[in-house]
């Protein structure tokens, strides 16, 4: 939340990790607010297969200022992600440390 934002600026925090599982509205907003502030700015969603890790690219995508996404659930759950691999491979084979965002290009969430 937004209090929260501004209590861990205070105490010295240099950047926020956006987490659209949490509330992509949420989310959006906090990234607004981050980036007027200057802070570093990442996408994490660790856990979250499939859907769940192209709505985050998606919103990394759309967010100017957004230096990373982080999600490991290719990693620890690759079965969850067959379905979408196919039709966004560039979203789950990693080359040379990214993943193609630019795919996520459709309206709405991108996919």
């Amino acid at each position: 939340d937004f209090e929260s934002l501004l209590l861990s600026r205070e105490r010295g925090y240099s950047g926020v990790a956006l987490k659209a599982c949490k509330g992509h509205t949420d989310a959006l907003l906090l990234g607004a607010a981050a980036q007027k502030m200057g802070l570093f700015l990442c996408v994490q969603d660790l856990t979250c297969p499939g859907f769940s890790f192209l709505h985050s690219a998606s919103l990394a995508a759309r967010l100017p200022g957004v230096a990373a996404i982080e999600g490991n659930a290719r990693q620890y759950s690759p079965s969850l992600n067959r379905q979408w691999r196919v039709r966004f491979p560039g979203m789950f084979d990693i080359k040379d440390g990214t993943v193609q965002t630019g795919l996520l290009n459709a309206e709405g969430l991108g996919f």
